[in-house]
């Protein structure tokens, strides 16, 4: 009785993810202030502070959130004291129409690549007397464990490079560094631009990572990360992390990041809706039908039409790099595939505008079984 009250209870909790409605909350996680090596304009701003840099950020276009996510080593100045200085500023500044985040980034980009941590409300170091939680600066399987025992963390990973976090894209799969990394910025940039003007268009040289991730068995979603160390936050550049969930508030933001439920956009204000059998990207499920997709991209402005949608498809841990399975040239897709029993399939978006920018969906994993 146990059992089936439990199969219940699961339905139901599946019957509620996918009934739920969801909004879109567009944002950046990758930012810093002079707490580390940020605020760089500060002799002439005089904003040196998460709370200066949270109130500048409130009055961008288009701007539902911002994470603050300092380094977290003495190298770019930040002092233990000032982590937890960070925590409570971004707790006093959140409203319920901004939402202030703050977290690390982790590691030294010379000898293994830079990580992004929310959710952990202690700095994770290896400086004497400048950590809350020991974790060597090149021991990114160590940093998987940890994150693992914080079960509202999440780990995204920042401008990466084939051999960085221990090489973790060609060494064997790590379940650990599965569960904890949730995203993969495919676009960066420009970290020390000036300008308030939306004008820069960040880099998009790390899609082929998050394609190689995906092909190497891992479970992630594509971020957009702006990485600002000037007053910028909100408006250097147009792009945006756009996350989809019912609530603006901590909770529901890291939850959908935890779940996968964002697309990176080089526009703001761009709404993607992919359902498959009638969840939302981000989703692992199983079925005993088709793979039926349905996929709607609307913009507002004008100029901003679709230009093509590429529905891109691959088998996680293959190896094999996804390739397109459809596309259209039209604002929706309704699509059906049928999987072989007993296969695995991962889909996500592709969409180009007519004006040339580019975004990338979450994608959502299917089996299918008897």
């Amino acid at each position: 009785m146990r059992i089936f009250y439990l199969a219940v209870a699961l339905l139901f909790v599946e019957i509620a993810s996918v009934a739920q409605v969801n909004n879109y909350y567009a944002g950046n996680l990758h930012a810093h202030t002079a707490y580390s090596d940020g605020n760089k304009d500060a002799t002439v701003t005089n904003v040196k502070t998460p709370k200066g840099s949270f109130a500048f950020a409130k009055k961008s276009e288009h701007f539902d959130f911002l994470g603050i996510s300092e380094h977290n080593h003495s190298e770019a100045k930040m002092r233990l004291a000032n982590y937890a200085k960070g925590l409570k500023e971004a707790g006093d500044a959140t409203t319920d129409k901004f939402l202030c985040l703050y977290g690390m980034e982790y590691g030294v980009i010379s000898k293994g690549g830079h990580v992004l941590i929310y959710g952990v409300d202690q700095l994770i170091g290896w400086e004497k007397d400048n950590f809350d939680i020991e974790c060597e600066k090149t021991d990114y399987n160590a940093l998987w464990n940890i994150l693992v025992e914080y079960p509202n963390a999440f780990a995204t990973l920042a401008h990466p490079e084939k051999s960085h976090f221990e090489n973790l894209l060609n060494a064997p799969y790590n379940k650990a560094a599965d569960k904890v990394i949730c995203g993969v910025a495919i676009m960066s940039g420009p970290a020390f631009a000036e300008e308030t003007d939306y004008s820069h268009k960040p880099s998009m040289r790390f899609v082929n990572y998050y394609r190689s991730l995906l092909a190497a068995g891992y479970h992630v979603g594509p971020t957009i990360d702006h990485d600002n160390h000037f007053l910028t936050f909100g408006r250097m550049a147009s792009s945006r992390t756009i996350v989809l969930a019912p609530k603006l508030d901590r909770k529901n933001i890291m939850a959908a990041y935890r779940e996968m439920r964002f697309y990176a956009s080089a526009d703001w204000n761009t709404e993607v809706s992919f359902v498959l059998n009638g969840f939302p990207m981000g989703k692992m499920i199983n079925t005993k039908t088709v793979a039926h997709m349905k996929i709607e991209v609307n913009d507002p402005d004008s100029g901003d039409d679709v230009a093509l949608i590429k529905v891109m498809h691959g088998q996680p841990g293959s190896g094999t790099l996804s390739t397109v399975l459809t596309k259209s040239n039209t604002n929706n897709i309704d699509f059906a595939h049928d999987l072989p029993e007993g296969e695995e399939f991962y889909y996500y978006l592709e969409i180009t505008q007519a004006d040339g920018d580019k975004i990338y969906t979450s994608p959502i994993w299917v089996r299918r079984i008897e």
